[in-house]
Order: C-alpha cells, then structure tokens, then sequence
C-alpha cells in the first residue's frame, strides 16, 4: 500500500494521545464499575432486597424545619404507617400530614411530607421527605420511630449518594462535585462544584473518547479497506487534523496547574519575619481589612 509508512506513526499519535485521555474516562469507568461493584457488596439487604434508610438530610441543631429522608423499597409502606393514611401523596407535591409513631401510635409533629417514586428521585429509590419542626425531641422522636420498623435502617453517612451513584443517578465525578458544593464556602468554590455537578467534566471526558474511537475507527477502516474507492482519499489528513487538536486540548487541560483543587482546598501562606516588620499589616493589606 503507497501510504503504509503513513499508518503506524499515526495510528501511534492515536493510540498515544488516547492512553493520556484514558487518566479522565476510562479510568473514570472503571473506577465508577469497582466502586459500585463494592458498594453493591458492602449494602445491607433484608429480605433478598436493599434495605430501607433514613436519615435526618438538614443541618443539625435547633431551627425552624428539618428534613428527615426515606430511601429504598419500604419508603412508600413506611410514609402510609407514619402518616396513618391508605393513599399516598401525588409525586413531587407537598401536603400536610400528622406525623405518628408507628408502633405506639402516638402523635409525634405535624409537617409536610414529599413523595417521590423511583427512578425519578435523586437515589433513583422510591422515596420520601418528611419536613417537621426543628427542635431537638421533635427530631429524635421521628428517628426513633423509624428505626422502630422492620427492614428501616439509619442511613451511614453519604449513603443516600451511594445509592444515587449505585443506580446511575450520579457518576463519581458529580458525587466529588455534590461534595464540594457542600463544602463550599466561597462563591467561586460554589460555581466549581456546580459545574462538577452538573456534569460538565464528565461531558468533556466522553466527548473526547468519541473523538478519540472515531479517529481509531477510520484508521482501521483505511489499513482493511484502503484500496476500497468507498473509503475516502483524505480521511488520513482528517484523522491526523483531529488528533492534533484533541493532543492540544488534552495537554492543555493536563497544564492547568492543579487551579480546580487550589480553588476547592484553598492555600495555606506563612508570613515569617522579625517582630513588628509589618506581617500583620501585610495580612490585613492582602484581606482588605482595614487597620
């Protein structure tokens, strides 16, 4: 063939430039497939099925509202054993309903309840939301009669977004995104972990690998069917066009100097020098506080 010296060296660039977008994706699938497999094992069971948990999902302390949250299959049997009704409420609608112990049947707080029927919940679990008063025996009252019913379980800390990673809700790159928006505490760190959330890493990552599979695709295609006139005389130069930029995206992504996790974690400075030099001017120059 009269461009066979051609293939290798580029199929080479191919291949290279692929291994180096394969830190963001493929390590990303295999990290999300391991991790479930993982999760998948570690997850408690009752009855043959994945146990139902709750946990109370708002800040901990007294305030006006708390938000307490069901998960699992059991969540629609335990809104109806709480609440003493038959029916359920229409999905994603909020109502008010007297909250009751279950077992001893006595009243407990009066809230709105949530209902929201899997998949379209954020586990992909049929789920539910009980929005009581914030004081502490209110709080502690509803847990405990939660806990107080078969196959009902405390959730571990981050469980709910196990699940929501488990069922597909959420890759790993979005979990560290929902992470860091808690975490955030300014509003540069906020914009981030929203992006990260939102998924926008992960687009960029899979609309590489597509790039990258097509590139490899019309190479293999040219090597089996080069002498084939359906294969078209310049998908080489296309090809090779294609990998210059993705190799220019990749190495300029691989070159941002780690901004993402100086922007998340901050940067801890020293100011060292001889007493009364003006280190403590300089802080309040660089803070903008005024002495």
């Amino acid at each position: 063939m009269a461009n066979a010296k051609l293939f290798l060296p580029l199929f080479g660039r191919v291949i290279k430039t692929f291994e180096k977008q394969t830190r963001f994706t493929s390590t990303i699938l295999q990290s999300n497939r391991l991790y479930s497999k993982m999760s998948s094992e570690n997850e408690v069971y009752y009855g043959g099925e994945r146990s139902t948990i709750y946990a109370l999902s708002s800040g901990h302390g007294k305030c006006g509202v708390a938000v307490i949250r069901i998960s699992g299959s059991k969540a629609a049997e335990t809104l109806l054993q709480v609440t003493k009704t038959k029916d359920l409420p229409s999905k994603r609608m909020a109502i008010c309903r007297t909250i009751y112990d279950p077992i001893t049947g006595h009243k407990l707080d009066k809230g709105l309840v949530l209902w929201f029927a899997g998949p379209y919940s954020f586990t992909g679990e049929d789920s539910c939301e009980l929005h009581v008063h914030g004081g502490p025996a209110v709080i502690m009252s509803v847990l405990t009669a939660l806990g107080s019913l078969p196959g009902v379980q405390q959730a571990e800390a981050g469980q709910f977004t196990k699940r929501a990673f488990l069922n597909g809700k959420l890759d790993l790159v979005e979990v560290e995104g929902l992470a860091d928006l808690i975490h955030a505490e300014t509003e540069a760190q906020q914009k981030q972990a929203l992006r990260q959330m939102d998924g926008e890493l992960s687009q960029l990552y899979t609309r590489w690998r597509k790039r990258l599979v097509k590139c490899t695709a019309n190479v293999e295609a040219y090597i089996d069917f080069g002498e084939d006139e359906n294969i078209e005389d310049n998908i080489l130069s296309e090809v090779e066009a294609e990998v210059g930029k993705l190799q220019n995206e990749l190495e300029n992504h691989l070159l941002d100097k780690r901004r993402g996790e100086r922007l998340r974690d901050g940067v801890r400075v020293a100011i060292v020098g001889k007493p009364n030099v003006g280190k403590s001017s300089l802080l309040n120059k660089l803070c903008m506080l005024h002495t």
